[in-house]
């Protein structure tokens, strides 16, 4: 039996979310609020790049690790998962279209869900082509008035 490509960790729905806000009458952490609020918000094509690269490359650290006991002890203490990629929702949705998948209609912004590691591989592959494909930008500097 194969592994699914995507995993839920923790999708809220919208009653959930708004009872939870609720209940802690606001009081949530700065720090936490600015990690909820950058998780919400999508990344351009570069930043996308980076936020993948670096998700592909600890989810390889961890494949290397799993190799050996001591390696699949840290992984289980760390939370490093050898064959997925965690992601919010909405870098979730971004990296689906990537990868050619259309998101499925119960993925929220705010949920935190794992993506099967070849998925991602696929859509960074996608992206990085669709980068490459772009004309380059024209660095030179545009004649000013004098001349």
């Amino acid at each position: 039996m194969s592994q699914p490509i995507l995993k839920i960790l923790s999708g809220p729905s919208p009653t959930q979310t708004a009872a939870a806000e609720t209940t802690v009458l606001g009081l949530s952490s700065v720090v936490s609020a600015f990690s909820r609020a950058v998780d919400r918000y999508p990344h351009d094509q570069e930043g996308l790049q980076h936020f993948l690269q670096f998700k592909i490359a600890t989810a390889t650290q961890a494949q290397k690790r799993s190799r050996w006991f001591p390696g699949r002890i840290y992984n289980r203490f760390s939370g490093e998962d050898p064959d997925y990629i965690p992601l919010s929702g909405t870098h979730l949705i971004q990296t689906l279209k990537l990868a050619g998948i259309l998101p499925p209609d119960f993925i929220t912004a705010s949920g935190r869900y794992e993506l099967r590691l070849d998925y991602a591989q696929k859509a960074l592959s996608a992206l990085t082509e669709e980068i490459n494909a772009r004309p380059a930008k024209d660095t030179t500097e545009p004649p000013t008035a004098a001349e």
